[in-house]
């Protein structure tokens, strides 16, 4: 079946042939048909048909110009205006055709630079979205860290910044499942997360066959002064519920906390250098005095006996001299291993200077001291202190001071105890006064 360009093609083209076929036969109706083929030229136009007038009129002028020389003298003038008529139409519809389609070609420039800038238009507001939602989420970050950082950083207790840190976990990551784990035990994503030292990221834990779970999880490491001090772990039943900004923001939670941790562990590092002896790691002389005058408020409140024992080594000097300091230093140590040996949790060891020591003993009075003194002395006596492979020995001399019978305030007990062991030295050393 034709189409409808073949059908109005053909039509033209046979109408023009009958026309000329007409004009042949008959050349006396020549100046009446010829404007008929300006009919064709214009409905070739209409058609938008580009080659079409051109070849009419082509066609068109032949004819023409034979039918002139056929004619008789006074129509060929008529023919040849009619002729330039035609002409001049297929100019004049050449021109508005051009001026049609210069036109049609600004405004399809036009609408390409529209839908151009109608691009960059969206492109920017998509940037600008997810800038936004970008900026948004940084300030809300930054927020949530200044907060998390002042709450962290408000608690002493290790176990409340472990609690704080999951609380603000949870409240970043609803729905999420968020524990602290001291070690990696059997936990396979928690070995992922301490051999490569660094967070871990598991979109869909059925992947791996090292997981027996379903849905997603993160593991963060955590280190304090430098050494694992055990890990983070977020769990959801959905796959791909964490993304890897997830993970970072997790990494930056836990970083934060094990900053709060490392305080709190280089506060307790301080406190013990304050309140205990470097060398024997018992408690200092300021830490004895504090801690004296507590037990005595708590015996004094409760009406409990309390009792002192002062300590102190025997010719200490001359056992210096002969086998050096270090040997001292390792006898000192020896001996405040000892005494902490001795000691219940209750009780207090102290060096209180030199090569003197002394133990504070809640709720004994002065017979259960004396009995302990004597102990402490009899183990000291019997010790093999042995330093780079040669024993030595030594012996220790003891005084002893309770509360109520002896003293009521801390300086009495001191000045007591002390003024008993020095009785204790200059009636022969190596015993216990009471």
């Amino acid at each position: 079946m034709l189409s409808y360009r073949t059908a109005t093609l053909l039509g033209s083209t046979f109408l023009f042939i009958g026309i000329s076929l007409l004009l042949i036969r008959e050349p006396a109706l020549g100046p009446g048909l010829f404007p008929f083929y300006g009919l064709i030229i214009l409905w070739s136009d209409l058609r938008r048909e580009a080659e079409m007038p051109i070849i009419f009129l082509f066609l068109v002028s032949t004819a023409g110009l034979l039918l002139a020389s056929r004619s008789a003298p006074g129509s060929g003038a008529g023919l040849s205006v009619e002729i330039a008529g035609i002409w001049l139409l297929t100019w004049a519809l050449s021109w508005l055709r051009g001026r049609a389609f210069s036109d049609q070609r600004e405004m399809a420039v036009e609408q390409i630079s529209l839908e151009a800038e109608m691009k960059d238009d969206e492109r920017d507001f998509k940037y600008y979205q997810s800038y936004e939602a970008s900026v948004g989420g940084e300030t809300r970050l930054r927020r949530d860290l200044a907060e998390s950082a002042k709450s962290l950083g408000a608690t002493m207790d290790a176990s409340e910044v472990q609690r704080r840190l999951i609380a603000i976990l949870a409240s970043r990551f609803p729905g999420a499942r968020i524990t602290v784990a001291a070690s990696v035990g059997d936990d396979a994503l928690l070995d992922l997360a301490s051999k490569r030292r660094g967070p871990v990221l598991v979109r869909d834990l059925r992947s791996d066959p090292r997981f027996k779970a379903s849905g997603s999880a993160v593991a963060v490491p955590m280190k304090v002064m430098g050494r694992p001090a055990g890990f983070v772990r977020l769990e959801s039943d959905q796959t791909g519920a964490f993304s890897p900004e997830d993970v970072n923001t997790a990494d930056l939670f836990a970083t934060m906390a094990s900053l709060s941790l490392e305080n709190i562990t280089f506060f307790e590092q301080v406190n013990e250098q304050a309140t205990h002896d470097p060398l024997t790691q018992l408690h200092s002389h300021k830490s004895f005095q504090a801690r004296l005058q507590e037990e005595l408020l708590r015996s004094g409140r409760s009406q409990s006996p309390l009792s002192l024992i002062f300590c102190d080594l025997d010719h200490f000097k001359s056992y210096n001299d002969r086998y050096g300091h270090q040997a001292g230093d390792h006898l000192l140590r020896t001996v405040a291993g000892i005494l902490m040996g001795f000691a219940r949790p209750v009780d207090c060891a102290a060096r209180y200077g030199g090569e003197e020591f002394a133990l504070i003993v809640p709720n004994f009075v002065r017979t259960e001291a004396v009995e302990l003194a004597n102990r402490i002395r009899a183990r000291v006596a019997s010790e093999p202190f042995v330093f780079q492979g040669q024993k030595t020995t030594i012996t220790m001399s003891l005084g002893v001071a309770s509360f109520p019978q002896d003293a009521t305030t801390a300086s009495q007990m001191v000045r007591v105890a002390d003024e008993r062991l020095y009785k204790a030295k200059s009636s022969g050393r190596n015993q216990v006064v009471g």
